[in-house]
């Protein structure tokens, strides 16, 4: 399923901290990828925050959570 790729890829960025930099590297570029292949197909907000590399919100969204509102920056 792209869901459980999307939201491997986010687990990887949102916790870059204990991986390597090739995993944060390669789930950036996974991300990139599945948006401009699949971005049609995905949730609008989902979509809304991956283009706006808000990981983290994208990631609870993703779990069921309701990410804050915040200021996208363009």
């Amino acid at each position: 399923h792209m869901i459980d790729i999307i939201t491997e890829s986010l687990r990887t960025i949102v916790s870059s901290g204990k991986g390597g930099q090739g995993d944060l590297i390669s789930a950036l570029k996974q991300l990139d990828d599945i948006l401009e292949a699949n971005g049609a197909e995905l949730d609008a907000r989902l979509r809304h925050f991956l283009q706006n590399r808000s990981y983290e919100k994208a990631l609870l969204w993703i779990e069921g959570g309701t990410p804050e509102k915040g200021i996208c920056q363009k």
